[in-house]
């Protein structure tokens, strides 16, 4: 998909991000944890240490997790996300920072943070191999001793993406995805179509996919060993129905 960059997903998603995607993420790929389900299991995660999002869009995990007093900083490469995040009741008490997931904070301190998450499929928005391991990389220096890296992700399943699919229907409004899979370089290549009274409307998307075992891979070559994962944010095993899965790697002590 050309000229597709670190900052277009959240620059054409910004405006609809919350009402698609809100509470229970109705409309992506995949459901997973609700916004406080997840607050609640960074807060345990972190015991009390400053956490950094990834990805941190309008704010959709990052509000919670300061609302159990977390010292949080949320990374976008978006300005429109951005700005939607700085509008909302408790967005001071955030450190907002734009810049790419792929080289995060490169000026922050070695061991700034006991937790980094990366939520809600965000990761597979960096779309090559080389961008997700520098990525990964990068968590690695930013987390504390003993400090844990967290993705919650869809787990790869390219033929019941491949093709389209009815998100929504309503009075005024239908939703469609159109999606192209890769199996060879794992992209995901896609559009969300908005067909309604008011015209129609066109938001592209481009994703890499990565296997739970390929993410163990990238955390195991900078030093970071699995410590949990799960289905869900309820602690369901993982196992080969899963649908989705909490990873959580950890930096040695």
């Amino acid at each position: 998909m050309e000229r597709y960059g670190p900052e277009t997903y959240g620059e054409n998603y910004a405006d609809v991000y919350d009402d698609w995607y809100g509470e229970d993420g109705r409309m992506a790929i995949s459901q997973i944890g609700a916004p406080d389900a997840v607050a609640d299991g960074i807060t345990d995660l972190a015991d009390g240490g400053p956490v950094l999002e990834l990805g941190v869009g309008t704010g959709r995990l990052a509000l919670p997790l300061a609302d159990r007093g977390l010292d949080v900083t949320g990374l976008d490469a978006s300005p429109a996300m951005l700005g939607r995040l700085r509008a909302k009741p408790g967005a001071d008490r955030i450190t907002v920072v734009e810049g790419d997931m792929a080289d995060p904070l490169p000026e922050a301190g070695d061991g700034s943070f006991a937790v980094v998450l990366v939520g809600f499929n965000t990761f597979f928005n960096l779309t090559t191999a080389e961008a997700q391991a520098s990525c990964v990389a990068a968590v690695a220096r930013l987390l504390c001793p003993g400090g844990r890296f967290v993705v919650e992700a869809f787990v790869p399943a390219p033929e019941a993406h491949d093709g389209l699919s009815v998100r929504t229907v309503d009075m005024d409004r239908v939703l469609l995805d159109v999606a192209a899979i890769d199996p060879d370089t794992q992209l995901i290549t896609g559009q969300r179509i908005e067909i309604s009274e008011a015209g129609n409307r066109l938001f592209p998307y481009l994703l890499r996919y990565v296997t739970p075992e390929q993410f163990d891979a990238l955390a195991a070559g900078v030093g970071l060993s699995l410590e949990h994962r799960w289905a869900d944010w309820s602690g369901t095993p993982f196992g080969e129905a899963s649908a989705s899965h909490v990873s959580v790697w950890r930096r040695p002590a």
